[in-house]
């Protein structure tokens, strides 16, 4: 790089060998996973994580006032902290956890809901996940919005023109 810096390349057999699962064949054929919106595949690190929480010290976070209910909510709220400062959020609290990327967007959906208005906009891409789409779906049904659809050019990419025409000052 123009700084000095190294240039890296991103090595696709480095980051599949990280990933136990992925040493599957289907079919005859290695396993390409590509539904990672609905259950994402772990690395080795967070299977090694998760067996050493299950077997030293599992509890109920925020729960209990044992010594093991300790101390999983102080790796609860420190795993917080840090997420918060990758996102560079302003504290912590902003942080929630929820379950996946399919809760996570349902709690968006209903908490933006509530201030949906008959004939309000509410726009989506026709790349969506169906977890993306069926919340957005059921508001629609449910406050009487209308659904705009962001087309996809033949490359894969959102058409951001087609996009640009969509917004209106209906759009929520």
């Amino acid at each position: 790089m123009a700084d000095g810096s190294p240039v890296t390349l991103f090595d696709p057999y480095a980051v599949r060998a990280q990933f136990p699962i992925l040493s599957r064949k289907v079919n005859g054929r290695p396993l390409v996973y590509l539904d990672n919106a609905a259950s994402a595949q772990k690395p080795r690190a967070v299977i090694d994580a998760l067996v050493a929480t299950m077997e030293g010290g599992y509890a109920n976070v925020h729960r209990g006032l044992h010594t093991l209910s300790n101390e999983a909510t102080e790796a609860y709220e420190a795993a917080r902290e840090v997420v918060a400062r990758y996102l560079n959020a302003e504290t912590a609290e902003q942080v929630v956890w929820t379950k996946g990327g399919t809760e996570a967007i349902n709690l968006v959906a209903n908490g933006l809901g509530l201030g949906i208005q008959p004939g309000d906009e509410i726009i989506v891409s026709e790349m969506e996940h169906h977890s993306n789409i069926v919340p957005w779906h059921l508001l629609r049904e449910r406050k009487g919005a209308v659904t705009k659809w962001i087309p996809i050019q033949d490359d894969g990419s959102l058409d951001m023109a087609a996009y640009a025409d969509l917004l209106g000052p209906k759009t929520r």
